[in-house]
């Protein structure tokens, strides 16, 4: 049995699927006193300082926790409580009942952009200042040492930015936006990104014990293997062969507007754009080969993966 957290998000509803369609046992963690999907599911608000209730764990061989705050806009108080916090309580509770193997997915975010390697453990690196992936950083450390202090496998996950045919956050607001407008971002920023279909297999591989820890890896890279610019990004997901670029000026200029409309502050929309994430070249996971690249998304875009 595979206890699987965030079963609603981006991500755990395509875990979720991936699981069912492949027929294997998985109980659900939801906010709500009911699941709107159906199935095995338990009500469990990890937001709350609570343990986890009882049965939770039963025939639980493997958990997947993906649950989580994924934006940039919490306070530093909710990230603490929801990504830190209990996620340490639900890894302590899961050791005690016996769980063999944890599994959790971080972010690609709380690697520097000048690493040389990846996959480097939480404790050779740098607290990030940004709270989101601070909070990611912390949480892996907590992890690390409750995980280790149990004796139970531990499987940290770090993806790059998430695309599909399905987008979310910043993704599916460029997205609008290329839809009525033919036009691509200034070729500034950098970082790395990943399929939501790939990060799945990759996660349903590590919960079957694939890949991940129980196969000699405890940190795993999530990436396609390429390096998005802002214009690559816009490009890829507005699938139009031909853009009009953008110059850096006019996206500067625009910069301010967005930050206004999205009540967010001044600076932060260009920032977005134009930051140098990690970008390298990802370690090889065994069990995994991702199969997508940006442009994937839109068949016959005639762009190749690595222009």
């Amino acid at each position: 049995m595979f206890l699987l957290t965030g079963a609603t998000g981006y991500i755990g509803r395509a875990v979720r699927a991936a699981l069912e369609q492949q027929r294997l046992p998985v109980r659900l963690v939801t906010r709500s006193g009911s699941d709107a999907y159906g199935g095995d599911g338990l009500h469990y608000d990890m937001s709350q300082p609570h343990a986890p209730p009882h049965g939770l764990f039963n025939d639980v061989s493997c958990v997947i926790h993906c649950a989580g705050l994924a934006h940039r806009q919490a306070s530093e108080a909710a990230y603490r409580a929801i990504n830190i916090e209990a996620a340490g309580r639900l890894a302590e509770a899961a050791a005690a009942f016996g769980v063999s193997h944890f599994v959790y997915l971080s972010s690609l975010n709380v690697v520097p952009a000048g690493t040389l390697s990846a996959d480097e453990s939480a404790d050779r690196l740098p607290q990030p200042s940004e709270p989101y992936a601070a909070s990611k950083w912390q949480a892996e450390k907590a992890l690390q040492q409750i995980c280790a202090a149990r004796q139970m496998a531990l499987t940290i996950v770090r993806p790059g930015l998430v695309y599909d045919t399905e987008l979310t956050a910043n993704l599916a607001t460029l997205e609008r936006l290329t839809r009525w407008c033919p036009v691509s971002l200034p070729a500034v920023g950098a970082r790395s990104m990943v399929s939501r279909q790939d990060l799945v297999s990759l996660l349903v591989a590590c919960a079957l014990n694939q890949s991940g820890a129980p196969a000699g890896q405890s940190v795993l890279v999530a990436t396609d293997g390429e390096c998005y610019d802002a214009a690559r990004v816009t490009r890829g997901l507005s699938g139009r062969g031909r853009t009009i670029a953008l110059p850096r000026f006019a996206s500067r200029l625009g910069g301010p507007l967005l930050d206004w409309v999205r009540g967010d502050p001044r600076g932060s929309a260009w920032h977005r754009i134009s930051e140098a994430h990690w970008c390298g070249v990802p370690p090889a996971v065994a069990g995994w080969d991702p199969k997508m690249k940006l442009e994937s998304r839109h068949p016959g875009h005639g762009r190749s993966a690595g222009s």
